[in-house]
C-alpha cells in the first residue's frame, strides 16, 4: 500500500471515527451521550500515539450483530466502540457495578455478568439486545492476553452464537497490550489499529459441530489480528 493509499484511509477513518451511526436498540438522549464518550476516547487515543482502523465497510448497518474480537488489554472496548460506527453494548465483570462506576458503565450499554462466566441471565441479557437490533461486543477468550497473542476461544461462544442467529463480525485489535498490558498499573503512549472482517452469517454455522463453530470464529479473530498488526506496522513504517 502506499503512502498516499495509507494517508487516504487514515483520513477515511478518522472520518468514519468522528459520527455514530443511528441505532434502534437505544434512546436518542443515550445515544447522544454515548456519541459524547466516544469523542472524548477518540481524542484521548489521538494525544497518546493515534488510532486507525480498517474493514468498517464489513459493519452490517442495521440489525443484531455480535462482535467478537482478541482481548488484550482494559483499553479495547474503548477501541472497539471509535471503529464500529454503532453504538455498542458489552458484558463487563458485576464487581465493576458499583456507585458511581455502575451507572456510567450502564449509560454507554455495559450490563453485568459473573466473573466465573456469562451465566444465565448474561446470556438472556445478550440474547436480549441481540434481537432489539444492538451490536454486542463478546471477548471470546474469557480473560486479557497474557502474551499479546490471540488464545483459545471459550466454547461458549459457540452456543451464543448458535443461539443469536445474527451475524458475528470478527475484529482484531493491535496496539493496546503495548498500550497497557495486563502486568502494568497505567497505560502508556502507543497507537493502536482496529481492523474488522466480514461476518459469518448464520446461514454459515448451519449442520457445524460446536468445536467448528469455536474454530471458526477463532481463525477469524486470528485474521482480522493479523491485519491490524500488519496495518499498525504499515502506519509507522514512514
Amino acid at each position: 500500500m502506499t503512502r498516499e493509499a495509507r494517508e487516504k484511509e487514515g483520513g477515511e477513518a478518522e472520518a468514519s471515527i468522528a459520527k455514530v451511526a443511528s441505532s434502534h436498540d437505544r434512546r436518542l438522549l443515550s445515544r447522544l451521550w454515548y456519541q459524547f464518550i466516544r469523542q472524548l476516547a477518540f481524542l484521548a487515543f489521538t494525544v497518546s500515539g493515534g488510532i486507525r482502523g480498517g474493514g468498517r465497510g464489513n459493519i452490517p448497518r442495521s440489525g443484531g450483530v455480535l462482535l467478537v474480537s482478541n482481548h488484550l488489554s482494559y483499553l479495547d472496548v474503548f477501541v472497539l466502540g471509535i471503529g464500529a460506527n454503532r453504538p455498542l453494548n458489552y458484558v463487563a465483570r458485576s464487581t465493576l457495578f458499583f456507585p458511581p462506576l455502575g451507572a456510567l458503565i450502564r449509560s454507554v450499554g455495559g450490563f453485568p455478568i459473573q466473573r466465573e462466566g456469562m451465566g444465565a441471565s448474561g446470556l438472556k441479557e445478550t440474547l436480549r439486545r441481540l434481537r432489539n437490533g444492538g451490536v454486542v461486543i463478546l471477548f471470546p477468550e474469557g480473560t486479557r492476553s497474557l502474551d499479546g497473542r490471540l488464545a483459545e476461544l471459550k466454547s461458549g461462544i459457540a452456543v451464543i452464537a448458535s443461539r443469536a442467529k445474527v451475524p458475528i463480525l470478527p475484529a482484531g485489535i493491535a496496539g493496546t497490550f503495548e498500550a497497557w498490558p495486563r502486568n502494568c498499573f497505567f497505560p502508556r503512549l502507543h497507537p493502536v489499529r482496529i481492523e474488522f472482517g466480514p461476518p459469518i452469517l448464520p446461514a454459515d454455522l448451519k449442520g457445524l459441530s460446536t468445536e467448528a463453530i469455536t474454530s471458526l470464529i477463532h481463525d477469524r479473530i486470528n485474521r482480522c489480528h493479523k491485519e491490524a498488526i500488519q496495518g499498525l506496522a504499515r502506519d509507522h513504517s514512514d
